[in-house]
């Protein structure tokens, strides 16, 4: 197997700060820490946060956890891959894979854990849980396609993202959660608008972005002009060959 190369998009709002935070951080750590510690405690600190956001519900207290879970995701997830170029020991592709991942992992239950409080309703910890998840979707299948993983979009990033939590998390703890609206099934929080307005522009920029770049694969990729051929026997079918696609056609290398 070849090397896989990805280039990495990153230019959201607060970049160039993370960049020298990065820069100046992993010149400093330890020899003895590697790039999997960091992942695995950006793990753990997104579970931290989430049982943070959960337990909370019975003290605002609680949302100090949140906050140390929160933070210790962010460092773990920005240090890992910037730790394993600054000391030249990338692994491409498990790498890509486990980071990937473990952001998968972290995310759902920073997410669940705020669904699962007072602070908003269920529904609409699912609906950022899955704006977040768009987001990613669209990155990794750019990435399978143009060989370009793209980790901001709008300027906006999993820094920003954090930013944002922890804003909320500042403002649950001095104000506390707003009402807005009252119907005969409960209580609209102030959350629980944003967080369907939020929803609403990811899947807004989502469909945008996609039907972009699907004009662009088109010219790189354009549609072949051939005579029509009969189809193939059912007997000269692969059953498992479901889009016809094979890793060599993504031109991931």
């Amino acid at each position: 197997m070849q090397p896989m190369s990805i280039t990495r998009i990153h230019r959201s709002t607060l970049a160039a700060r993370e960049r020298e935070f990065t820069f100046w951080a992993v010149q400093r750590l330890p020899a003895w820490i590697e790039p999997d510690h960091l992942t695995i405690a950006s793990v753990i600190g997104g579970c931290l946060a989430g049982v943070g956001f959960i337990a909370s519900a019975w003290s605002l207290a609680w949302l100090l956890l949140a906050t140390a879970g929160l933070v210790m995701n962010w460092a773990g997830d920005t240090l890992d891959g910037n730790l394993a170029r600054a000391r030249r020991i990338e692994r491409p592709r498990y790498g890509f894979f486990i980071d990937n991942t473990a952001d998968v992992l972290s995310q759902t239950a920073i997410f669940m854990g705020m669904a699962l409080s007072s602070h908003m309703h269920f529904a609409t910890g699912c609906l950022l849980l899955m704006s977040y998840w768009l987001a990613s979707l669209l990155s990794f299948i750019k990435a399978a396609t143009t060989g370009e993983f793209q980790i901001s979009f709008f300027g906006i990033g999993p820094t920003e993202i954090n930013v944002a939590l922890l804003f909320y998390m500042a403002c649950l703890a001095t104000i506390g959660p707003l009402p807005l609206y009252t119907t005969s099934g409960g209580v609209w929080l102030a959350m629980d608008f944003l967080g369907v307005a939020i929803f609403a522009c990811v899947l807004i920029a989502f469909v945008t972005m996609m039907l972009i770049d699907a004009r662009k694969l088109a010219e790189i990729d354009p549609k072949p002009s051939r005579p029509f051929q009969p189809p193939l026997r059912d007997d000269h079918v692969d059953p498992h060959d479901n889009i016809g696609l094979t890793m060599s056609d993504t031109q991931v290398p």
